[in-house]
């Protein structure tokens, strides 16, 4: 039998346990059009993750029960009670547990499971993924894991998060558009992902270019799409030969009106020239205040764009 962590439809009485209210509660929403349901032809009330998390977050509702997880994982007690005390430490280790031993379940139906019970998406990216992965990292430099498991952990992970962005709620189109891509030959593409699939939740068309874009066809792709922000991660600093290859995205972006934003270790070493790029971000949570305030008439040096 399919468990509710490996659930995209959860049934009346999933809802009623993630909420703590009876059945009749959750009929009663669902009749009202309250909590939006599909019947199947027997009669039964179906519901899709995206819409239980948007009505939890239109009637301000924290889930106070946890879902059922699969009987014989020795982790679904923890993480459990981790999900509802928010204990991320907790699940930053089974994020490492189910990363690197390949018998556990997959990250997808973890990562489905933390966002059933109302985990931001950025709480994901920088509470959850990003401290797991700092650690694999680690490991990996001290000689406790292997490479293979280190590209392993990473792939698995863009595979989890793509499978989660089909259950994300999105919102309605906003109108505005974004250029993703790496800087230079950066392989590491995990934060500019993250990136993107955060400017897609909140609305946004997104241009995804992904990594190793020689500069001319990004150049191209910017005066192309014309789009209102150029997102690039890198995390292998700035050296003299990617600053040469910014300014000139930077120009490109430019002549449309679009703003550049920086990611990862490009961040860092790129907020003391504000000359070369507009504002930079180094989390997840930064990057969505940006977007949700983000205003092209007064974008560009000396506009309203907060810095981080």
């Amino acid at each position: 039998m399919t468990s509710s962590l490996q659930k995209t439809i959860l049934s009346t009485s999933d809802v009623a346990r993630l909420f703590n209210v009876t059945e009749t509660t959750v009929k009663r929403w669902a009749d009202e059009g309250t909590l939006k349901c599909q019947k199947t032809p027997g009669g039964h009330r179906k519901f899709e993750i995206r819409n239980v998390v948007e009505f939890a977050e239109q009637n301000q509702f924290d889930p106070v029960g946890a879902l059922e997880i699969p009987g014989g994982e020795d982790l679904g007690s923890k993480i459990q009670v981790a999900v509802l005390g928010r204990e991320f430490p907790v699940l930053v280790s089974a994020y490492l547990r189910k990363a690197l031993v390949q018998e556990e379940s997959g990250l997808f139906p973890f990562l489905s499971y933390l966002y059933q019970h109302c985990i931001q998406l950025w709480e994901m990216h920088d509470l959850v993924i990003r401290p797991a992965l700092h650690e694999i990292g680690e490991r990996w430099s001290r000689g406790e894991i292997g490479v293979d498991d280190e590209h392993r952990a990473s792939y698995e992970t863009l595979e989890a998060l793509a499978m989660l962005q089909l259950q994300i709620g999105m919102k309605s189109r906003c109108g505005h558009s974004v250029v993703c891509a790496t800087l230079g030959d950066e392989l590491h593409e995990i934060g500019l992902r993250c990136a993107n699939y955060l400017f897609e939740s909140q609305g946004w068309e997104s241009r995804y270019l992904g990594s190793r874009v020689p500069s001319e066809a990004m150049n191209a792709a910017i005066v192309h799409w014309k789009p209102d922000i150029v997102c690039l991660s890198s995390t292998y600093g700035a050296p003299a030969d990617r600053q040469k290859q910014l300014r000139s995205i930077v120009d490109a972006a430019g002549s449309v009106g679009a703003v550049v934003l920086a990611g990862g270790a490009l961040a860092d070493s790129l907020k003391m020239d504000e000359g070369v790029i507009e504002t930079a971000h180094n989390s997840s949570r930064d990057l969505l205040c940006f977007i949700q305030g983000f205003d092209r008439t007064k974008s560009g040096p000396g506009g309203g764009i907060p810095r981080t």
